[in-house]
């Protein structure tokens, strides 16, 4: 639990605490925030001399420092958060050496960085900015485990976040994007978007490619192509729970995956079914389509199970479109078939159209869900598990397995 104290100094004692805790003097070229904003985080103190969050022009200075209060060796992240910046630079520097230089953006500067009992280390980062426009952003700093890292812990410190993508929802993602933020029904999740090389893991014997990092810490995985058996969505209904899809999908788990399945979380996997007004399209075709607005919140039914399939929604934000590309992380030449996504697009009759993914990597949803397509499982590994690896085509993450 975090505990704040939060006081309103004026710039002269900001002054005299930073040069106190820090030794040195500073020059603030703006009027940075004038309070001391100190967070007691387990045995972690963090003291954000000017503030945790900062709105700035020009060039200038904040400082802050973290103190470990118990008697063994502590680990701590650092992190900017909700950064609105343009052309500024920051170098940030510590009492013990610490040294990094890098474009002022929403990042994890360091995941586990390692205090020893009762030290404090010191922080100053400077700000260098090429014009007068304003920037903003947020510090964050908080405990770690005294342990190695988690699976999602790895891809962070693996990674840098993106705040925004390079191409706008609806067009196909054809860079590398990297990793970005955004949130899903469980919390603050990250995704990976475009043609990424380092979302790469080998599980149960299978290639697979991360998608994202669930709120809840877990971290979503795709087959990276798709079954041998082939299938029809559904027999009647376009409810997921009661699809014939399901039955192949959970076949295909008892054989291949089962005696993994400590390692695989009971997840909530999304299953649009809610039609619009005019009773023939679904909200998602609208939301997707027409608007060009995915998320990762779900907006229909959640069905719970350790199998699933992609969602449209996952598509876009991984980088497709209704539009071919054979550039990001989806694509696989070796698919030589269309396959189900568990999103409905729109319905005629007593027939359903769930949206698919051709073998261009486009987004279709004129498929008749009775007609056989392929198959390409989901799961989710539990947010507790161990790894190996960097995520390469070479250095794939590996589950460290008891």
């Amino acid at each position: 639990m975090r505990l704040r104290f939060k006081s309103v100094l004026v710039f002269i004692f900001i002054l005299i605490i930073a040069c106190a805790s820090v030794g040195v003097g500073y020059l603030f070229y703006n009027e940075v925030v004038e309070r001391s904003n100190i967070v007691v985080d387990g045995d972690l103190t963090i003291n954000f001399i000017n503030g945790d969050s900062f709105d700035l022009n020009g060039d200038a200075t904040i400082a802050f420092s973290v103190t470990n209060n118990s008697d063994e060796q502590k680990y701590y992240y650092i992190q900017l958060s909700d950064v609105y910046a343009s052309n500024v630079n920051y170098e940030l520097k510590s009492s013990d050496d610490l040294d990094v230089s890098n474009t002022l953006k929403s990042d994890i500067i360091y995941n586990q960085v390692a205090i020893n009992s009762n030290e404090t280390i010191n922080y100053t980062m400077n700000f260098t900015s090429s014009s007068k426009e304003n920037y903003s952003g947020t510090i964050k700093i908080g405990l770690r485990a005294n342990e190695e890292n988690s699976f999602a812990d790895m891809i962070l410190s693996n990674n840098n976040i993106s705040s925004t993508s390079l191409t706008s929802f609806g067009e196909a993602a054809t860079l590398d994007e990297g990793l970005l933020e955004s949130k899903d029904d469980l919390g603050v999740t990250y995704y990976f978007r475009g043609a990424v090389t380092n979302n790469n893991v080998s599980f149960a014997g299978y290639n697979w490619k991360i998608v994202k990092i669930n709120g809840d810490g877990s971290v979503k995985l795709v087959l990276d192509g798709i079954i041998e058996e082939l299938s029809n969505y559904y027999d009647e209904s376009s409810s997921f729970n009661e699809s014939a899809i399901l039955d192949v999908l959970e076949s295909w788990y008892d054989t291949n995956l089962v005696d993994y399945s400590s390692y695989i979380a009971y997840y909530k996997f999304c299953n649009d079914t809610v039609l619009e007004a005019n009773g023939t399209t679904y909200m998602a075709y609208n939301r997707i389509v027409t608007n060009k607005i995915p998320t990762f919140v779900c907006l229909g039914y959640s069905e719970n199970g350790k199998i699933g399939l992609l969602t449209a929604d996952e598509v876009v934000m991984a980088g497709g479109s209704t539009d071919s590309n054979n550039s990001y992380y989806l694509y696989n030449s070796s698919i030589e078939t269309n396959y189900y996504t568990m999103t409905n697009a729109r319905i005629d009759g007593s027939l359903y159209y769930p949206f698919i993914v051709n073998i261009e990597g486009g987004l279709e949803y004129d498929t008749n869900g009775t007609l056989v397509r392929g198959v390409r499982p989901v799961i989710n590994i539990i947010k507790t598990a161990k790894v190996s690896g960097s995520g390469t085509v070479d250095d794939p993450y590996q589950i460290i397995m008891n």
